[in-house]
């Protein structure tokens, strides 16, 4: 019991994640290609038990919409204001996040919402949603803000890789019965792999621009614990409803930002700069998870029982 206890508490697989990321260093030229595969995992787990038609389409067609303001208005909008303070010094930088802030929100947020029993049939509909209107937003404002264009079939291939593989993978597990706990064990090693991949690929920078770095981190957690804290009182304050609540959240503070670190490596090459806030903004995101789920849990606790699942 002491050791699934550890397994599935996410601060181990952080910590531990961090430092391998450290020590390790990069991986490889198909650290790209794992940090996908990382998260194709994590939805289809994320997904399991859950269905989908056209009525769950109409009953949550209004969240979807407040879903996707959160992620292209709140999430992209304070990005930019905060990415902004880097334009003149370091205009590198700044250009990743330009990146980060055009990137829809994380595949993730389908695992925060099964973690937290959020409303997750409709996060993955906003998030179906959210991807398909990334396939025309996310290179409009790459092109307009910095000059470069992301491919539209790019992104259309993450659509099929993080929404229509998961989904249709989901449908054969359905067939095997998978606990609660044993899908959170295995989520949590998709997010240690994760940070080893991201801050692995840019450790030496890390240590070579201590200053630079800090100042990065604290932005991002002003980005990420900030707006996701303001929003937590604000619609507790309104009434909204918490499984819903929970989605808005996710998306308007966690960016793809594996997604954005591998689109500077595209546009870029080995500018390591314009990486840097992306692979940052990647661990706040989890860190904020870890700290976030046991604060809301508190603040914000859900009135499903503890074996609920979603959908």
């Amino acid at each position: 019991m002491a050791a699934v206890n550890i397994l599935s508490n996410i601060r181990f697989w952080i910590i531990l994640g961090i430092v391998c990321a450290l020590i390790i260093g990069p991986v490889g030229e198909f650290s790209s290609t794992l940090v996908v595969i990382v998260l194709i995992v994590q939805m289809t787990l994320s997904m399991d038990g859950l269905t989908f038609n056209t009525e769950n389409f109409k009953k949550n067609r209004n969240q979807i919409i407040y879903a996707t303001a959160a992620c292209f208005i709140i999430s992209t909008g304070t990005a930019l204001l905060i990415g902004s303070l880097f334009i003149a010094d370091h205009p590198n930088i700044w250009n990743g996040w330009v990146l980060l802030a055009a990137v829809p929100c994380a595949v993730s947020c389908v695992m925060m919402s099964f973690f937290l029993r959020g409303n997750t049939v409709m996060c993955v509909l906003a998030l179906a949603v959210i991807y398909l209107i990334a396939l025309i937003l996310t290179p409009f404002i790459t092109k307009t803000i910095i000059g470069e264009s992301v491919s539209v079939l790019k992104i259309f291939s993450y659509v099929i890789l993080f929404v229509a593989v998961p989904m249709a993978a989901s449908v054969p597990m359905k067939r095997v019965k998978i606990s609660r706990t044993a899908k959170m064990v295995v989520i949590n090693i998709m997010i240690f792999v994760m940070i080893i991949l991201s801050l692995g690929q840019n450790r030496e920078y890390l240590f070579s621009e201590p200053g630079i770095v800090m100042i990065i981190i604290t932005a991002c957690a002003v980005r990420i614990f900030g707006v996701s804290l303001i929003m937590l009182y604000l619609m507790k304050k309104r009434g909204t409803d918490r499984d819903n609540g929970i989605v808005y959240i996710s998306m308007a503070v966690w960016k793809n930002s594996g997604l954005a670190v591998a689109l500077c490596f595209v546009l870029f090459g080995n500018i390591a700069e314009a990486a840097i806030p992306c692979a940052i903004s990647l661990l706040i995101e989890v860190l904020w998870f870890a700290a976030m789920s046991g604060y809301i849990e508190k603040v914000w606790p859900s009135v499903k029982p503890s074996s609920a699942v979603n959908g």
